[in-house]
């Protein structure tokens, strides 16, 4: 009686760690939740951009093109082609004073209401308490796909737009749904938040 006894008392032990050590997980998922919530996410810019195997500089334009780019430039957009590549940078504010950490994000792109790519970030990242960092989410479209309705020439000026020539607006929508994991586990944020900025 008394063995049987103390098996009771020896699970009952067991149970009550378990249990302890659940809502111990519970109580720091719902810590880290409120900690994501409290970070907010911005656009600072795009760079690295390159098309067609030419790295676009700040403020470059079709002027700057050598006799060689031009070629193969005009060659591509006969072909309806203009593949591009850059990346977008996201600027994160954790102003906890505990690290934030993220196991992947969400992400969808647009480019004038156009989605450019919707995907994911599967690099782990955490951004130190009281302190800011910077995610770069990197790209590769082709821009004549994406803006098929429109002209070649304004296929161009959006790519040298990406790299801050003087041309129209563009207006880049960044949505982004970042998750923690813990335990193995990936608690994702409750929404997509929606970032915009106006590349002028």
């Amino acid at each position: 009686m008394k063995k049987i006894m103390r098996i009771i008392i020896v699970m009952l032990l067991i149970g009550s760690f378990t249990a302890c050590e659940q809502l111990g997980q519970l109580a720091q998922q719902a810590a880290q939740i409120v900690n994501l919530k409290n970070c907010s996410f911005d656009v600072s810019g795009i760079n690295n951009i390159n098309m067609l195997g030419i790295n676009l500089s700040k403020g470059m334009d079709k002027s700057n093109l050598n006799a060689a780019q031009i070629i193969n430039v005009t060659n591509s957009l006969l072909n309806k082609k203009l593949p591009v590549s850059f990346n977008v940078n996201i600027d994160v504010d954790n102003p906890n004073n505990i690290a934030a950490s993220l196991g992947k994000m969400d992400y969808i792109i647009a480019l004038n209401n156009k989605e450019v790519i919707s995907s994911t970030f599967t690099q782990g990242f955490s951004i130190p308490a009281n302190s800011k960092g910077k995610i770069a989410i990197p790209i590769t479209t082709d821009l004549f796909q994406l803006f098929s309705g429109e002209t070649a020439d304004a296929i161009l000026n959006l790519a040298f737009k990406l790299a801050g020539a003087k041309s129209d607006p563009v207006n880049l929508g960044v949505k982004v749904k970042p998750y923690i994991k813990i335990n193995n586990q990936s608690l994702a944020y409750p929404d997509f938040i929606s970032i915009n900025k106006v590349l002028n």
